[in-house]
């Protein structure tokens, strides 16, 4: 199990592995951080310092305005240092040599507020990650910069085309039907005895049995 304070310092051995650049590198990032914590206890000591004197003998203003100053600049050194093994170290553990390069520019520029010294160890660490950089990248590689990503937005949902309705076919006309079958009727007499109709064909009428006439 790891202490907590292996949470908050990096360990100062380098993983073999590494490029001697990056090597070299991680360890003037591990010094950062260790003068980062450094000048955070010394900006403790000399705030309360300070203060105390402005308390006790009653000194000018401006040793309780550095003394103010000297916590958050105690605060700002402190926190400097934790983040430096989170973005720095421990991405050059990770194998993320560009993030940790790009991350050190931040931590030089909060390194003048701990007397200079973190940023110069800072400013050594971003050279050696660079140098390495350069040496092992091929030619004409370019790495991906942040924020160039762009998301390749979901092609819009198209529906289904509707399917194409038949129309009904047309019923015949019962007129025209009835005009056919009407067309195809056998002709018919009508007897004079009976009064009955009977096909022409019929040589007499099937009702009363009397000859057809004509």
């Amino acid at each position: 199990m790891q202490s907590p304070m292996g949470n908050i310092i990096a360990p100062g051995a380098t993983p073999p592995w590494l490029p001697r650049e990056v090597a070299e590198g991680r360890k003037f990032a591990w010094w950062a951080q260790i003068s980062f914590l450094g000048m955070a206890a010394l900006w403790f000591i000399l705030a309360i310092v300070l203060v105390v004197l402005y308390i006790a003998d009653g000194t000018g203003r401006g040793g309780l305005i550095v003394g103010v100053f000297g916590f958050f600049a105690m605060v700002i050194c402190f926190l400097a240092g934790v983040f430096v093994k989170r973005t720095v170290i421990d991405a050059i553990d990770q194998g993320r040599f560009h993030d940790a390069k790009n991350d050190c520019i931040i931590w030089i520029i909060f390194g003048m507020i701990g007397f200079v010294i973190p940023a110069l160890f800072m400013i050594l660490a971003y050279a050696k990650i660079g140098d390495s950089l350069a040496t092992q990248a091929p030619v004409g590689y370019q790495p991906y910069a942040q924020g160039m990503a762009v998301a390749q937005q979901p092609a819009p949902y198209m529906p289904p085309p509707a399917p194409i309705q038949q129309p009904p076919p047309q019923q015949a006309q019962p007129a025209t039907a009835q005009a056919q079958h009407h067309g195809h009727q056998t002709p018919m007499v009508r007897c004079k005895n009976c009064n009955v109709q009977f096909p022409v064909f019929m040589h007499s009428c099937p009702n009363c049995g009397a000859p057809k006439e004509g």
